[in-house]
């Protein structure tokens, strides 16, 4: 038995399989199997297609139920006389027309709060708007109203001049944006209808409910008849109001949906049809125009054949039964290392290299041994492709911080000589004491990063030295948030734009500049502004810095380009620099880059 099952167990996959084939009995499996799941598959698709139609069918009288009461709400603004009154009234001619407004404001008010909002929880916003004063009489909150989009927009959109033009019949208003009363556009379904003064026939406005579709779930069944079968909710004017991807609400459905929707969307309020892989469903809101539409894949619809077959195995019992045993053993000696096979490959496509797979038998187990040395040659692949970027990384930084020094030391050296020159040995010890520091922060060139305290107190430093060979000709302020003061930031990242700044931003004005250096923390990153008041840059200036395609070769421009390779090698394009100006109006250069609320490994002074 023994020698039988190794025989078993190294025997090829081909070999498995013919030996299964041949534990079948083919032809009554092919005619009885066949014939049974042929009737089985006909009768549940009937079941499935009628089921879903009731539930289409269902889908169209709740949302008919739901609107009903809004439709009587729609009323009230005419059969609620005082309201009418208010819609009549000219509150521009009145002698207090902030007041009157006010209180008609209040008024209507509660009459949102205390009769029309209680009614139903599907409203999520109402407003009622009079046309006379172009003014919103009432709405239903008082947190956020849009005025700007009142005052040019509101009264312009299409869905308003569609319920203005039915001359007070109740209007469905498909997806569209709600911009009035909400902080962000949300996806709304409206209902509305115009206010008419039934003498004059004059329109006096309109009142409008707003629906979030999110709430249009409470109509929906949550009956699945298939595993991928698919279900929307359908405007008037064919887009999608509701669906269970959010991505597709206020797209065509047509776009959505394909052919399936051209060939449903007209005809009466209930339409089937089928191609070669769906079936598409459709039942028709009787108030709004809505359509519950549903779609199935026509393969799911015989998912029912395992069970089938399941009961022909066992009618079958008798005469099956060997082949039955068979077939077991080896359909488990087929799939069993397959599945632990898949269990594994499941694991290694989830980024877990450091597994072995431990199949040593057939086909299956030379394919382990394959994907063992395939895994152990990819390990190998990636450390040595690690190693080599992180010392690719360290020397590219060490290049890019070469280039600053010569930069800032030219000029420190310069200012002290003409501190000399102009003022002879006094202030040299104040200017020698600033320089030290300077050069002390400089030569610390195995660090990349240095927190936001030592970073500003190198370039209080530095204006030291330039203020003295300026002859306080400008002035630094600093702006500094608490809690970013012992947060990382890379090194030399201000030195360039403050030069830049003194040196050319200052350079000829009659007046004193001024200089402010701003650090805040923004939404996880932080946020470094560097402001002048000096001669600004003009447009062509400003485009050269912005691209770092600089027409001269000065060491300013080496410094603002060192500075956005330096950030985005560290952290990505999704960080660096930008610089505004203005001619003769100055200069502002914003940094971004993220917190780092400690130096990273391997940072050392």
């Amino acid at each position: 038995m023994k020698v039988l099952k190794n025989h078993w167990l190294q025997m090829g996959l081909r070999q498995k399989l013919i030996v299964a084939f041949a534990c079948f009995i083919v032809i009554p499996y092919i005619i009885i199997g066949g014939t049974l799941s042929w009737l089985f598959v006909q009768s549940n698709k009937r079941m499935i297609l009628d089921a879903t139609l009731a539930n289409n069918r269902q889908i169209a009288q709740n949302i008919d139920t739901s609107l009903s009461p809004l439709l009587r709400l729609t009323m009230v603004p005419v059969q609620n006389k005082a309201l009418f009154q208010l819609m009549r009234k000219d509150y521009e001619a009145a002698a207090f027309p902030l007041l009157e407004r006010s209180q008609a404001f209040d008024e209507v008010g509660d009459l949102f709060r205390n009769s029309i909002m209680l009614y139903t929880d599907l409203i999520n916003s109402a407003v009622i708007y009079q046309s006379k004063n172009n003014m919103i009489l009432g709405r239903s909150n008082n947190d956020y109203m849009n005025h700007a989009y009142l005052e040019h927009e509101f009264y312009h959109e299409p869905f308003v001049q569609t319920i203005l033009s039915q001359h007070g019949k109740y209007v469905s208003v498909g997806i569209h944006e709600e911009r009035l009363l909400s902080i962000k556009p949300t996806p709304v379904v409206s209902i509305g209808r115009a206010v008419v003064d039934p003498f004059s026939k004059e329109k006096l406005g309109f009142i409008l409910f707003n629906i979030n579709v999110e709430n249009l779930k409470s109509l929906w069944s949550d009956i699945q008849f298939t595993k991928h079968a698919r279900y929307y909710l359908v405007d008037q004017n064919a887009n999608i109001i509701y669906s269970k991807d959010g991505g597709d609400i206020g797209k065509s459905a047509e776009a959505v949906l394909g052919k399936s929707f051209q060939t449903i969307a007209g005809g009466g309020k209930e339409q089937l049809y089928q191609d070669k892989q769906y079936y598409a469903i459709k039942a028709t809101s009787s108030l709004s125009g809505w359509s519950a539409v549903t779609v199935i894949p026509k393969h799911e619809l015989f998912g029912f054949v395992d069970t089938i077959l399941r009961t022909i195995a066992i009618s079958l019992f008798v005469l099956l039964g060997l082949s039955i045993a068979a077939s077991i053993y080896i359909a488990t000696g087929v799939t069993k290392p397959l599945r632990r096979l898949e269990r594994q490959m499941k694991l290694v496509s989830q980024g877990e290299l450091d597994i072995s797979i431990d199949i040593q038998h057939g086909e299956v187990g030379k394919i382990g041994v394959t994907i063992n040395r395939m895994l152990r040659d990819i390990r190998r692949m990636i450390r040595t492709i690690y190693t080599e970027e992180q010392e690719k990384r360290r020397l590219e930084t060490l290049a890019l911080q070469s280039q600053i020094r010569p930069h800032f030391m030219y000029n420190t050296l310069n200012s002290i000589k003409w501190m000399a020159k102009m003022q002879g040995a006094s202030g040299i010890e104040e200017a020698l004491t600033a320089f030290s520091s300077v050069i002390q922060f400089t030569a610390r060139t195995q660090l990349d990063f240095v927190s936001v305290r030592e970073e500003i107190q190198f370039i209080r430093d530095y204006s030291k030295i330039l203020d003295i060979r300026y002859l306080g000709k400008f002035e630094l302020t600093f702006d500094i948030d608490e809690e970013v003061w012992d947060y990382q930031i890379l090194k030399f990242l201000l030195q360039p734009l403050v030069e830049n700044a003194i040196f050319h931003g200052f350079d000829t004005i009659p007046y004193k500049g001024k200089l402010e250096i701003r650090v805040h923390e923004e939404e996880g990153n932080i946020r470094i502004t560097v402001t002048d008041n000096g001669r600004g840059m003009s447009p062509q200036q400003l485009g050269s810095m912005n691209t770092s395609r600089h027409t001269d070769d000065n060491l300013n421009a080496i410094g603002i380009s060192n500075i956005r390779k330096r950030i985005e090698l560290h952290f990505g394009t999704s960080y660096g620099l930008t610089i505004t100006s203005v001619e003769n109006a100055g200069t502002t250069a914003s940094l971004l880059v993220p917190v780092i609320k400690q130096a990273f490994k391997g940072d050392s002074q």
